[in-house]
């Protein structure tokens, strides 16, 4: 059995990317539509900037597998995910708050997952 490398071997963290991806591509809608009551605002702007960090560290979990920076990453993720649905929900962006939950739940499954004990 041959095993697909990078981020598809670890389902949490493609779904926290995937998630991201999907909250960065609201923002931007939310950013630019002039419907939304916060196009042009500066938190917009914290909020696409945060799904991008977002969307690396999901990438950088999906490699990573011990060490300080793993551990960097994994709280440096479950921060950025709460800040960014407060923000969201601030921005009156409930699918943004969702696709965080989302994120959340891809968090959860890549903290908790079933991983090999080193010798």
């Amino acid at each position: 059995m041959t095993k697909i490398s990078g981020i598809l071997d670890d389902a949490g963290a493609a779904l926290m990317v995937l998630a991201s991806l999907g909250g960065l591509i609201v923002s931007i809608f939310n950013y630019f539509n002039p419907d939304s009551g916060i196009a042009g605002e500066p938190g917009t702007l914290l909020v696409i900037a945060s799904t991008i960090l977002l969307a690396l560290f999901g990438m950088a979990l999906g490699k990573l597998n011990t060490g300080f920076l793993r551990s960097f990453f994994i709280v440096s993720s479950i921060l950025n995910i709460a800040g960014t649905s407060f923000a969201g929900y601030l921005l009156h962006s409930q699918t943004l708050v969702i696709l965080m939950l989302v994120s959340f739940l891809g968090w959860i499954l890549h903290v908790f997952r079933r991983r090999r004990a080193f010798a």
